[in-house]
């Protein structure tokens, strides 16, 4: 189930990043306001000394000397910016947000490395340097300033609005809020103890020689699935091989290192939430495997909260279908309206 693929050196990809890297990291960090044009843009920051980069989507008419309501957005887990950023921020710049994506510390057009290694501890403090970056723009509303998650992507958003005041309020779309319950409870109990060791004889490897492999973050599933998999493992073929997959995102790969599991244990909020006062909107689709995870979040959760249950939809539903999305987006303009 874990076939490993070719070795990747880190020698080379410390070469192959000197091209990305610039001298002057306040350069990195200069935005020419002349050039900013509704729609996307590229933009880049720093974040734990690594140039970041990130997608910034303009309304329709965008003036530089206007202020707008911001969106900071923390993407699925293993996602490029081009994925479910790119559709939800087209979706919020039409309403009138300017809206931000970027891909974290070893993702995408972003440095560092091992690439493709999803883990809270990049994403928090990615996710704090992209606010502290989007601030400094003049058209940002620094009073109108909004976080926004999906699957793995609210975990990291509540973890880093509980305890930054920066952040008005909080949406999330089918919050994947317990990655331990996701990781031990899809696995039966021989195939998670191969996971974990392959995860240890790589970061063995990986210590001794500086190289590690890739292995299939869908476990190896065969192509298309056959129909006695789960919707969910249907559904995820759909999305990330049909829908939006290498092909549309060049920089989206469906392997990860071996060094880590398909999902970090500690990306957890369920502990936490009994502590969350940041107004909060919980979106959840009827029919996702996340929903009573989604559910338990907002019943703990200690401040203003709404809830919206999207009938019908599956997980995967929300983060393109229109038929679920669009009146999930109507609802997280409003709500973000109230503060």
């Amino acid at each position: 189930m874990f076939v490993s693929t070719a070795g990747f050196s880190q020698n080379k990809l410390n070469n192959n990043l000197k091209s990305n890297k610039m001298s002057n990291h306040q350069n990195v960090l200069a935005v020419d306001y002349g050039q900013l044009k509704e729609g996307k843009n590229r933009l880049y920051f720093m974040s734990q000394g690594y140039k970041l980069a990130g997608d910034l989507y303009l309304p329709k008419d965008f003036n530089s000397n206007k202020k707008y309501p911001t969106v900071i957005y923390t993407r699925v887990g293993t996602q490029v910016k081009e994925q479910t950023g790119a559709t939800y921020g087209n979706k919020l710049a039409a309403k009138g947000y300017a809206f931000f994506v970027f891909d974290p510390k070893n993702f995408g057009d972003s440095e560092g490395e091992v690439r493709n290694y999803e883990s809270i501890h990049n994403m928090v403090p990615n996710t704090t340097d992209a606010i502290s970056f989007l601030r400094t723009l003049t058209f940002v509303d620094r009073d109108k300033f909004y976080g926004l998650g999906a699957c793995a992507g609210a975990p990291y958003i509540c973890n880093v609005a509980i305890g930054d005041a920066r952040i008005k309020a909080v949406a999330t779309l089918v919050g994947n809020f317990d990655a331990a319950a996701s990781l031990f409870g899809a696995y039966p109990k021989e195939i998670l103890d191969k996971m974990l060791q392959t995860a240890a004889e790589a970061k063995q490897k990986y210590y001794e020689t500086g190289e590690y492999e890739m292995a299939p973050i869908f476990g190896g599933m065969p192509l298309p699935p056959p129909d006695t998999a789960s919707k969910a493992m249907k559904d995820a073929y759909g999305y990330y091989f049909l829908r939006a997959g290498q092909d549309k995102c060049p920089n989206y790969t469906t392997n990860y290192p071996t060094i880590g599991l398909p999902v970090d244990p500690s990306r957890v909020f369920m502990n936490q939430a009994k502590f969350f006062t940041t107004p909060f909107l919980v979106i959840a689709g009827s029919e996702a495997f996340t929903h009573d995870m989604d559910r338990e979040v907002y019943e703990m959760a200690a401040g203003e909260k709404e809830w919206m249950d999207i009938e019908g939809a599956s997980h995967m539903d929300l983060y393109d279908n229109d038929k679920y999305l669009d009146p999930a987006m109507d609802k997280v303009d409003d709500f973000f309206k109230k503060y």
